[in-house]
């Protein structure tokens, strides 16, 4: 497996051109770069100066995150405006992909965002499950072009329209498409009921998981887990190992890459938290008795 790093762990105290020297440095195999900070750095750079850096480096990009998709994206009465923004995003994506040679675009599912929506997400699941396959097809055969894949993550907390493995699953399997498959979250996972027993990932054709983000979260009551909450591998209370054997058994030879949301991390030096996302992760792999 490779050991990646995603920018959301050192989101709000460091930007793109700083994680990539820190993530080199550090040892990461890979860093999956975000939209928000792509759109920040390319202020004062361009693609070309971030494909030069690849070019001579040997940390190397493998996704993108992350596009949000809403429920009615590509539908009759899609509202213009939203989709010019999720068109914005899946654009640049492309157009980096070109540059810098990723393979994989993060695509969440629709969550409950507005802080006028409150309680679990609640279409009914043929809704959710069609909207789901129109918009992935859609987005499957705009991609294409780019030789991008698009990763499917499901979020399990009941803000989430899809919160377990087995729906996600069903999505991608009504999809068809070669460039369509899941990425795996820890803790996503883990917000569907405190979920530890991580075989439900064994339903999966394993050449459809194409990323896998690790993290660990607080021991917290369900209804006040949050993504905040995430900390650093072996500090919190998710069954790691049961997860990265199940990955083991499914011979997964893919990306792992670590992502916390932490305010407590963000108020750190980015190189505090790019060395101990790299150490702990490390070392949890290294107890699964994984080798780089």
């Amino acid at each position: 497996m490779k050991l990646g790093f995603n920018e959301a762990t050192s989101r709000d105290c460091s930007d793109l051109s700083t994680d990539l020297k820190l993530c080199e440095r550090a040892g990461f195999d890979s860093i999956e770069i975000r939209l928000d900070m792509l759109r920040n750095y390319m202020k004062d750079h361009d693609l070309d100066e971030l494909s030069d850096f690849f070019a001579t480096s040997h940390l190397k990009p493998h996704a993108m995150n992350a596009l949000y998709l809403y429920e009615k994206l590509f539908a009759q009465d899609d509202d213009p405006a939203e989709r010019e923004t999720a068109m914005d995003d899946f654009n640049l994506a492309c157009r980096a992909a070109q540059h810098i040679g990723y393979r994989c675009l993060i695509v969440v599912v629709p969550l409950h965002r507005k802080p006028d929506v409150e309680g679990p997400y609640d279409a009914p699941w043929p809704e959710v499950f069609s909207n789901c396959v129109r918009i992935l097809m859609t987005l499957g055969q705009m991609a294409a072009p780019f030789k991008v894949n698009l990763c499917l993550e499901l979020v399990g907390h009941e803000y989430s329209a899809v919160r377990t493995v087995e729906r996600a699953w069903d999505i991608v399997k009504a999809v068809d498409m070669s460039n369509v498959g899941l990425c795996f979250d820890a803790c996503n996972l883990y917000l569907y009921h405190h979920l530890q027993d991580f075989s439900v990932m064994e339903l999966v054709n394993p050449e459809k998981i194409f990323d896998v983000h690790i993290n660990d979260a607080d021991d917290s009551p369900m209804q006040g887990l949050m993504q905040s909450n995430r900390v650093f591998c072996g500090e919190g209370n998710i069954d790691l190992m049961d997860f990265l054997r199940v990955l083991q058994r499914l011979d997964y030879q893919g990306n792992v890459s670590i992502e916390t949301f932490r305010p407590e991390y963000w108020s750190c030096s980015p190189q505090w938290v790019v060395d101990n996302a790299y150490q702990s992760t490390r070392s949890m792999m290294q107890k699964a008795g994984i080798v780089f």
